[in-house]
């Protein structure tokens, strides 16, 4: 996926407008295809029905998280793809996780350039707290960096693990207690 900082819409035909849909796509593909696809005049649903007839064969079904069919469960939750990925008892999860810490720091890359962060980025909630050092020796700070022409100023800008799971309430507690509410 290239410039999802400034994308508003992904696929080929633009049919998701966040990467939380995207993943969501993959994730549900198979398993709730009618989330996706509509259904042809016997009812039945009209799966890739996006891409031209003859492209159709090339979709992987086989292979995991591709290969689930209708009502089955996906494959593996977030929690479980985090869990197996930090313990290195699976090489397709340990690729996720590292893919996913990659992904993020183009992001993160990206939002600094846009908005002029000098100060620096401040990742938190959702799952990078848990991956703990593992996010520490990923792919996310080369990603972060690797804008071109913009890597010697984004070298400069710091970025902080926000390990505190209650940080949004507290802030949010602080910012009443300020405006005497």
């Amino acid at each position: 996926l290239r410039n999802v900082a400034t994308r508003k819409v992904f696929f080929h035909n633009g049919v998701f407008t966040s990467l939380k849909e995207v993943v969501g796509f993959y994730v549900r593909r198979d398993t709730n295809p009618e989330q996706w696809y509509p259904r042809g005049p016997d009812g039945g649903v009209l799966k890739f029905d996006d891409l031209p007839a003859s492209y159709r064969a090339n979709v992987n079904t086989t292979e995991a998280p591709y290969n689930r069919g209708p009502g089955m469960a996906p494959a593996l939750t977030a929690g479980e793809i985090v869990e197996r990925g930090l313990a290195g008892s699976d090489a397709a999860c340990q690729r996720t996780l590292d893919s996913f810490c990659a992904l993020l720091g183009g992001y993160a890359g990206s939002v600094a350039l846009v908005l002029g962060a000098r100060g620096g980025v401040y990742i938190g909630g959702g799952i990078v707290p848990r991956l703990g050092e593992a996010f520490f020796t990923s792919r996310f700070r080369a990603s972060f960096e690797a804008k071109g022409r913009f890597q010697p100023y984004l070298q400069t800008v710091p970025t902080w693990l926000i390990t505190d799971t209650l940080a949004a309430l507290s802030g949010a507690a602080l910012g009443l207690e300020q405006h005497g509410r």
